[in-house]
């Protein structure tokens, strides 16, 4: 069994910084500086209502009495973070997954730490990211595992000590906890005798031009029982820029443009109260 990649030691921070001087980022890095500066940003996450994690729980309790194979079937797909369809494997009606899907949209997102992140050229077309997390209440500075994989730009993939983690295009709707975004998420799924092993890579920018994210996934699980043996995943939130009109939301549609029949006939009650105004001066003198 493989498990998720060591934290990377604090000592090689300082080495990367200060190697990284001049160096082009790969587009599929988007906006992680490689002068040695870094990106400041948050690892955030959901923060549900209280009445929905109720709702959870039942659907939690409902997964895990279904058979290992629609178990399985199920993670398969799952996108985290996202609100899940309908399914009567989870509700009996469909009034009663109305009431879940609102308190889904009632979502908020808290922060979790301090990151900074920012981009590495290793030599041979060969990237990585360097940065840490500092923990919002105690301070405590921590390497983040994202920085042990390597981007190979020349074919576009990233590696790992469970091997090659390749592209394909990330898209997320508003349905999304962290709302409508863009970019490449790379991934990996191998199994054998004693595992699957599921591990993502993805950084997308928000459509409004806002955010920046990342995010990492990673979990193994036992072939047979599908038991949990390791995981772990976050998400990375740096903002690069003044929100725009997100092009999901519909603009306000703007104001007609009066024609000259219809501003002659709004004047006109104004022409008639002038009138008015001056036959009563007359009359007063």
């Amino acid at each position: 069994m493989k498990y998720i990649i060591p934290l990377i030691s604090l000592m090689c921070q300082t080495t990367l910084i200060s190697q990284a001087q001049g160096a082009e980022v790969p587009a599929a890095l988007m906006n992680f500086p490689a002068d040695g500066m870094r990106l400041t940003g948050e690892s955030v996450a959901p923060e549900p209502t209280a009445e929905f994690l109720k709702m959870q729980q039942a659907v939690s309790a409902r997964l895990q009495a279904m058979p290992l194979e629609q178990k399985l079937a199920f993670f398969e797909n799952y996108s985290p973070n996202t609100l899940m369809p309908y399914s009567a494997d989870f509700w009996s009606n469909r009034a009663d997954y109305d009431k879940y899907a609102s308190e889904w949209k009632k979502m908020g997102i808290k922060q979790l730490q301090t990151v900074q992140l920012g981009a590495f050229e290793r030599g041979n077309n060969e990237w990585s990211l360097h940065g840490v997390a500092v923990n919002t209440f105690t301070r405590q500075v921590q390497p983040l595992t994202v920085c042990g994989l390597v981007y190979h730009a020349d074919r576009n993939v990233w590696t790992s000590s469970n091997g090659e983690l390749t592209p394909m295009e990330h898209v997320t709707g508003s349905d999304n906890v962290y709302g409508a975004r863009k970019g490449t998420a790379w991934s990996l799924r191998k199994e054998d005798a004693l595992s699957r092993i599921s591990e993502q890579l993805a950084i997308t920018r928000r459509t409004n031009g806002e955010y920046l994210y990342l995010s990492y996934n990673f979990s193994e699980r036992a072939t047979g029982s599908g038991t949990v043996l390791a995981q772990g995943n976050y998400v990375l939130r740096f903002r690069i820029g003044p929100p725009a009109p997100d092009p999901e939301e519909p603009s306000a549609a703007p104001e007609p443009t009066p024609q000259p029949e219809e501003a002659a006939a709004n004047d006109e009650p104004k022409k008639k109260s002038r009138k008015k105004r001056r036959h009563r001066r007359k009359r007063r003198r």
